[in-house]
């Protein structure tokens, strides 16, 4: 939008532009020759985001020697009509001052008579509108009494394509009265905040101070008398990088990087920008000067530099090359890395300050390596080195590389050093001693971490991934019950085990009754939990594990890094599990041998696993009146859906079949009812004739050989998971005999159906090569095993992942599959081995014609 003005006599017009408000100036002749190649040199490739482009506005308000800055943008930037002004009471400019302002590198930047600094040395921040607007205004009421206007269109300069230099583009200057001012800005969008912004600097109405110590300390500025000139700066027919600018950001980089305080006030749309003030407490604070302690610092090269440190006329230092630096060092009780410290414009780090600026709030370690410790997150210096001027980036956005610069880095570096040996002596101390551990329970326990990191995911609203069912935000009573904590103590009431589902993490915390929740489903709880003094260890594991979580977040480990350490864990949680895991072949040799023996607790144990082995998720249960446990088909990858279910009972016997006096098959169907399970699994080493046939088939019970069950293990294990809605056929069938027909069968149709071949297999990992453990995806697995058999089409890569599924039920510790990625812990030769070693001692009892050819294999 164009900015419009009503000259005297017309005020029903709407069609004149800023050029012709007012009077013009004669003989002004301010005049522009820089192209639009130029432009982009120094706009486009110099600033890193529009909010920090729009912020060099302001920086010109600083270097103007403004007392008061309004800021204010349109409501909304996509708007056509959308505007973004800042008005200051700064030094303004006259016909001289907008020729200066267009003379682009021709900078009469230095130190000011009232003593300020000014920030950078070429003049040039004004050229970094080219890449918000497309119109920039200036109204400038000067020292002589004078309002003048003059505006700029980058499109006039954009014709000239690819140059860097045009002919003298010729800009009017206008002068205005101010009640043509106030006619000129009411027409804009949102004319009425423009123009209550500027009758607020005409008045000399004061923006809110806070009065804070000046944590880069140095001489206390010169009051600043009351100005009589004012500048507005308007920015119009925003591009595109002018309608993304992001007002929340941009209001906390003000609020870090420029100097706040007694001197300057800014207010950003009406509202002054407060004290960033934390509420966290200082564990330790140090101020840059004698106290600091410090007396020389070595470089890399083993060279020395000698640190002079002064009390008056104000605590500082002086380091050869460098000169005088001052400032704060504050080591914090909590981080103060990201979430609310960060929201308020406070982070960890170094701020470094020269000339009133901070100039490196997109790098807070300024360049420095391997800072990652816990103390970093709670750490924050702010330094003030003016010294550095000279070496400052065009863009204001950080500083050149040098000796100088070195020197610096090690300095900052002895800072953090001091910060991190007081940090550590201050955690050693805050653990509990033996006499606590006596007479304490959870106060002994550091759970300060942990508090804070809920604290910290209520504010934001997001919790922390260990917390359970963390979707979306959280909810009222979440925030009520978290209200009820009064003391440390009331953080974990207690750790309990809970049915979570197999793929849900080990460890979790639940917000609403506050507690620590081991998923009883997860293998490495399965592996690890079946008597009660390994649940005891496990609770105390539990803890520990999460623990660590919310100390990983207080030491500033990102969200993203902490994924993918929690899924690290958790893939080497579900391997160590697998290792005590039986073998496919394992469990029907056990099956088989459970099966003939009189202590029938070691057949329920295999029968359970063999069942998990076949995929279903399986509840144990057993003891008086139960039975021995809860099967389910899931039909989901998350296997929160069932669509089917069945009781099972293991029936050993000695004298090698199961009679129907043993087999109790009525209390076997009262267990179904029990549980609303879909069918009744009985196995056992083999089933008399007769009355048990009979009554399989009224009371509608599935009876199968331990045999037949491990035959489908073995199945499983060598083509892959079995689908589990083909297997729904075996319990509409209540015959021994009909079920072994039904294995048999199944058998047959695997092999005919099959894609590839073990040699295949291993012929395709050895072309892939690899020396070690090693993670490959399915689908370069099936495109290898394509090509070397000329075949198009298969096999797939979900065919690939059945087999390789199965794999990993041959040998557990060796081969997991998630997803595409397959985990695989030997060498192809050593894995080849293991299988082979798995085949050889396959009874014949489990072999199906056509499965395996032993000598190619070998």
């Amino acid at each position: 939008m164009a900015l419009s003005s009503v000259p005297s006599g017309d005020q029903g017009s709407d069609t004149f532009t800023i050029e012709t408000a007012g009077q013009p100036v004669p003989d002004a002749r301010v005049e522009v020759t820089i192209g639009p190649q130029f432009l982009e040199l120094f706009s486009e490739q110099l600033y890193t985001s529009p909010n920090k482009t729009f912020e060099e506005l302001v920086s010109n308000s600083w270097d103007a020697g403004a007392t008061d800055v309004f800021v204010g943008m349109s409501a909304n930037l996509r708007d056509p009509k959308a505007a973004v002004w800042v008005i200051d009471n700064g030094e303004s400019m006259d016909v001289a001052g907008f020729r200066r302002l267009w003379s682009v590198a021709q900078s009469t930047k230095g130190t000011r008579s009232d003593g300020r600094p000014q920030i950078g040395k070429f003049g040039i921040g004004k050229l970094a509108t080219y890449v918000l607007a497309h119109e920039l205004t200036y109204i400038c009421k000067a020292s002589d009494g004078q309002i003048r206007a003059i505006s700029m269109d980058y499109r006039r300069i954009g014709r000239a394509e690819g140059r860097l230099h045009i002919e003298p583009l010729p800009l009017p200057v206008r002068r205005l009265t101010e009640g043509e001012v106030e006619s000129l800005l009411g027409r804009i969008s949102e004319g009425d905040r423009v123009l209550k912004d500027l009758r607020k600097v005409r008045q000399g109405e004061r923006i809110k101070r806070w009065h804070e110590a000046d944590e880069f300390g140095g001489a206390k500025p010169k009051n600043i008398t009351k100005s009589t000139t004012w500048t507005v700066a308007i920015l119009t027919t925003l591009k595109d990088a002018g309608k993304k600018m992001q007002p929340g950001r941009i209001r906390r980089m003000l609020m870090t990087s420029l100097p706040l305080g007694t001197t300057i006030g800014i207010a950003f749309d009406g509202t002054p920008l407060d004290s960033t003030k934390l509420t966290i407490e200082a564990a330790e604070s140090w101020v840059i000067g004698p106290k600091l302690g410090l007396d020389s610092i070595t470089l890399a090269d083993g060279t020395t530099r000698t640190v002079e440190a002064y009390n008056e006329p104000y605590p500082h230092i002086k380091i050869e090359d460098i000169g005088e630096i001052t400032g704060t060092v504050t080591l914090y009780e909590e981080s103060i890395s990201g979430g609310k410290s960060q929201d308020l414009g406070k982070s960890n780090g170094f701020l470094v300050n020269i000339l009133g600026r901070v100039v490196n709030t997109h790098d807070s370690y300024f360049g420095l390596k391997n800072l990652n410790h816990a103390a970093w997150a709670k750490f924050r210096a702010a330094v003030r080195c003016d010294g550095l001027n000279k070496f400052l980036a065009i863009n204001r956005e950080g500083v050149l590389e040098g000796p100088e610069i070195e020197v610096m880095r090690v300095f900052l570096r002895a800072l953090f050093n001091l910060a991190r040996t007081s940090h550590d002596q201050a955690a050693k101390s805050a653990w509990p001693d033996a006499g606590d551990i006596l007479t304490e329970a959870w106060g002994t326990v550091p759970l300060k971490p942990l508090e804070r990191a809920i604290e910290e995911g209520l504010t934001s609203g997001s919790l922390p991934s260990f917390v359970a069912g963390r979707e979306g935000e959280p909810s009222a009573e979440s925030l009520n019950n978290w209200n009820e904590v009064t003391s440390t103590g009331d953080i974990i009431k207690d750790v309990t085990f809970r049915h979570m589902g197999p793929e849900e993490p080990l460890v979790s915390y639940d917000l609403d009754s506050r507690v620590i929740v081991i998923n009883e489903d997860h293998p490495f709880t399965r592996e690890h939990a079946d008597t009660h003094e390994k649940q005891l260890v496990l609770r105390d594991m539990a803890m520990v594990e999460l623990l660590t979580q919310a100390y990983m977040i207080e030491a500033g480990v990102d969200d993203a890094t902490m994924g993918q350490i929690n899924l690290y864990r958790d893939q080497v949680l579900r391997l160590v599990a697998r290792l005590r895991r039986t073998s496919g072949f394992q469990i029907a040799e056990l099956l088989n041998l459970a099966s003939h023996n009189k202590k029938s607790r070691a057949f329920e144990v295999i029968l359970g696993d063999a069942l998990e082995s076949l995929g279903y998720v399986v509840e144990r249960m057993g003891g008086s009146g139960n039975p021995e446990g809860l099967a389910k088909a899931p039909v989901t990858p998350g296997k929160k859906e069932v669509s089917y279910s069945f009781t099972y009972d293991a029936k050993s016997s000695i004298h090698q079949k199961v009679k129907a006096k043993d087999a109790s098959l009525s209390g076997l169907v009262r267990h179904r009812k029990e549980h609303d399970a879909t069918y009744t699994l009985v196995v056992g080493p083999a089933f008399a004739d007769g009355a048990l046939q009979i009554e399989c088939e009224q009371q509608k019970v599935t009876p199968i050989t331990a045999t037949d069950l491990g035959a489908l293990v073995i199945l499983s294990a060598t083509h892959g998971p079995i689908d589990l809605q083909r297997l729904r056929g075996l319990f509409d069938l209540y015959d021994e005999g009909r079920v072994h027909d039904f294995v048999e069968e199944l058998s047959k149709e695997l092999s005919s159906n099959r894609a590839f071949t073990y040699v295949q297999l291993f012929a395709a990992l050895e072309s892939i090569g690899f020396s070690g453990p090693d993670v490959l995806t399915t689908p370069v697995i099936a495109r290898v095993i394509r090509e070397k058999a000329n075949s198009p089409t298969r096999p797939t890569k979900k065919e690939v992942a059945a087999v390789l599924q199965g794999l990993s039920i041959l040998a557990p510790h060796l081969v997991r599959v998630q997803g595409d990625n397959v985990y695989l812990g030997a060498r192809p030769d050593k894995l080849r081995a293991v299988i082979l070693t798995q085949l050889s001692t396959l009874p014949s009892a489990y072999r199906f014609e056509g499965d395996f050819d032993m000598e190619q294999l070998s």
